[in-house]
């Protein structure tokens, strides 16, 4: 199977998330000896950097050990220490952070985590608006857009930061696309949805006429055209959705029950009562088996489900985004996504300014991996298909957080349900919009004030 094994073993369980009930905190302890490099000129004058990540020590942020992403990331903590004149260890959390810090108590200076939501919004991390001198959040390139800052943003203030121009950081919990099974597609002839794409011609309208071409009956053999595994918000975003709505006069106001989002609910209704013999609605570990055994042909998941546990089984896949709808832009891939690694600074770091200093030098790109096409370059052992690797590496710039911790989700999660028994995205709306949009009110509106300015600024660049 392609080259993949190598690769595949560098993202194994890159977003699985990791208990924090142990009471014995682990200590990876760092040996320093790497020259210094282009921060030689700071010093931090022994500064003791502590990072504590939520992933077992095997797994430094979520590499695993004996890997070459992870024999980088260590080496990188090497080099800041011998270059900055810090001490960086790495720990693994117990689970007693968040009481150890309400007592008062010390626990670190980095947290490094996967659902940073909680921990920001309960004040457990220092603000980056005040140490945007050392620590410059607004670079996309390095930190992730605002889009990735807005998991761990809380009140339009960001608390985390990404560092996405790491290989094997471009991978989101973000639903948006389909796993394509390849070997159906070449044996019985069919349209590969890639081409759909290429042409300009992958609509809501194109995917509703060629789906039942994918369903597959062939004496004992079925193979199921479809499988929605997880829930429509991201046809949604396909369709121009957003959370907010502007208005002429600059205010800013919930938009849960906007045109987009209703034209949506009535598009997926129609879709899943036309399509219904043809549409299966399998949980994840039974689309998993399903697309492993050859027996479903388009399956809903995310880049890193499909990496972590769909590629070991499958012969030959592909990968294609969810069609665009009449309201969105062709060619863009918005998204919605629960959790994203990133890293953010205790609140009571005993030298915050040196921490973001070190997130700072931390996070630039791996050498030999400066530039988008290394990083495609790098993902090319995993993806058969040239195209599968230029979606992979471009869609996370058009990512946002679900906010599902903070009920705007619900929304969604509700209305999945409700298409399935034909209600209408009027009815939707009409009986849940209202209850959701009270925390687009609360959550949403002050992240997008930060969205906003940062957007002008840039713009104006």
């Amino acid at each position: 199977m392609k080259k993949i094994i190598s690769f595949v073993v560098l993202f194994l369980l890159v977003f699985s998330f990791c208990s924090c009930s142990q009471q014995t905190e682990e200590e990876f302890l760092l040996d320093f000896s790497a020259p210094n490099g282009e921060y030689s000129g700071v010093d931090l004058d022994g500064y003791e950097c502590t990072i504590l990540q939520e992933y077992d020590l095997e797994r430094p942020f979520q590499y695993p050990v004996g890997t070459l992403m992870a024999d980088m990331y260590l080496q990188r903590l090497k080099d800041i220490s011998t270059e900055l004149n810090c001490n960086v260890t790495l720990h693994k959390t117990n689970g007693t952070e968040t009481a150890r810090i309400i007592a008062g108590l010390y626990v670190g200076e980095i947290s490094c985590t996967h659902s940073p939501h909680g921990n920001a919004a309960s004040g457990m991390y220092y603000p980056l608006d005040v140490l945007i001198d050392f620590l410059d959040y607004t670079n996309a390139d390095k930190f992730g857009t605002p889009g990735l800052l807005e998991q761990g943003m809380y009140m339009g203030v960001p608390y985390t930061v990404s560092p996405v121009s790491w290989p094997g950081k471009q991978m989101a919990y973000s639903y948006n696309i389909f796993a394509v099974n390849e070997d159906i597609i070449s044996r019985y002839g069919k349209t590969d949805p890639r081409e759909y794409v290429e042409n300009g011609e992958w609509t809501w309208e194109t995917f509703e006429n060629v789906l039942p071409d994918y369903q597959i009956e062939d004496g004992e053999f079925t193979a199921t055209a479809m499988n929605l595994t997880w829930y429509i918000i991201d046809f949604a975003m396909m369709n121009g959705a957003d959370y907010i709505k502007v208005n002429s006069d600059g205010t800013v106001v919930p938009a849960l029950d906007s045109p987009e989002i209703t034209e949506t609910f009535d598009w997926c209704s129609d879709l899943f009562a036309k399509h219904k013999d043809i549409i299966s609605f399998l949980g994840h570990y039974e689309m998993v088996d399903a697309f492993n055994n050859g027996t479903l042909t388009l399956a809903q998941t995310s880049f890193s489900h499909m990496i972590n546990e769909m590629i070991f089984e499958a012969k030959n896949y592909g990968v294609v985004s969810m069609p665009w709808g009449p309201s969105g832009t062709y060619g863009e891939y918005p998204n919605a996504y629960s959790g994203f690694d990133s890293m953010a600074i205790w609140v009571n770091a005993k030298e915050p300014e040196a921490a973001a200093t070190v997130l700072d030098r931390m996070f630039e790109p791996f050498e030999g991996y400066e530039t988008i096409e290394d990083i495609q370059e790098y993902a090319s052992g995993i993806f058969y298909d040239k195209r599968d690797v230029e979606l992979f590496t471009t869609y996370l710039k058009y990512s946002r957080w679900n906010y599902y911790t903070f009920g705007v989700f619900d929304y969604f999660r509700t209305a999945t349900t409700l298409t399935k028994s034909n209600k209408s995205g009027t009815e939707i709306a009409a009986k849940h919009a209202d209850a959701s949009n009270i925390y687009v009110e609360k959550y949403v509106i002050p992240n997008y004030e930060f969205i906003k300015q940062y957007e002008a600024e840039h713009s104006e660049n």
